[in-house]
């Protein structure tokens, strides 16, 4: 191999360990992992934090067994429930907020408190009203989560330029038809935005209610580690839901969200040329 071409791969690699965000992360991961094992070891306080090597026999053993399966499954459940009722309510208020003045001046305070609440009060109040089930997870999570998709997407709606609107309105176009061709795909960015957002809200409301009211899920099964003083097992279980939480977040929601918004990337590409 010729010296220049020993000087270009070097290049690249530095390149890469710089700019890629996933090798990035995976180099911040091994920071925390040697950090965490040599403060556990330094201050011998394995007893106290665990060990990363212990907690890694625990995830796997889990899986294996499928155990995490028994409780995953449940939280998934609930957050779909979740994020489909925020979907649906905070899509149409914020729409409706945007194109009705009257609906803007009656739900905009209420939104307003929708996003200072706090979600412990919310998950409480729900406990109380519907017991342990899975309406408790689900209406908590969509209460939380919903007036952050509103008002983004009643931000989207007002930034429409009104021109395109009222000309719409002068050709005899339909409201249901300018809602399909215009303000929909007007507000799209918006939309996803506010939704991924929901998303991350939903999935902590969802875990922080079963440990509230719930009698299986991964919030139900952490607080039940915790109440045996097993750390390990605590930071096992948490350790794997924050895997799923990224797998979603990478393998779909990103890869979603770049099938969507493709022609951006095309329009960028032109207009760079």
């Amino acid at each position: 191999m010729s010296q220049d071409t020993r000087d270009g791969l070097v290049y690249t690699l530095a390149r890469i360990r710089l700019t890629d965000s996933r090798v990035i992360f995976v180099e911040s991961a091994i920071v925390v992992v040697l950090s965490w094992t040599l403060a556990a070891h330094i201050f011998d306080i394995t007893n106290v934090i665990s060990e990363p090597t212990a907690i890694g026999a625990v995830m796997y053993e889990l899986v294996v067994t499928r155990e995490f399966l028994d409780h995953l499954v449940p939280t998934l459940r609930r957050t779909v429930y979740g994020l489909l009722v925020t979907i649906v309510i905070g899509t149409a208020l914020g729409i409706a907020m945007g194109m009705r003045e009257w609906v803007e001046k009656v739900f905009q305070d209420y939104v307003t408190v929708g996003l200072a609440m706090p979600g412990l009060f919310i998950a409480i109040f729900t406990a109380m009203w519907f017991g342990i089930s899975d309406v408790t997870p689900t209406v908590a999570a969509a209460i939380i989560s919903f007036p952050f998709l509103t008002q983004q997407v009643y931000e989207g709606v007002r930034n429409i330029d009104n021109d395109i609107l009222q000309m719409s309105s002068s050709f005899g176009v339909s409201n249901w038809r300018a809602m399909r061709r215009t303000v929909i795909p007007a507000v799209m960015p918006e939309w996803f935005a506010g939704t991924r957002y929901s998303l991350a809200i939903v999935w902590k409301t969802v875990t922080l209610t079963e440990l509230v009211a719930a009698s299986d899920g991964i919030g139900w099964i952490i607080r039940s580690q915790l109440e045996r003083l097993d750390f390990t097992g605590a930071m096992a279980w948490t350790m794997l839901f924050v895997v799923v939480i990224l797998t979603v977040e990478y393998g779909i929601v990103q890869q979603l969200e770049n099938r969507i918004f493709k022609w951006r990337q095309e329009v960028s590409g032109v207009m760079a040329l």
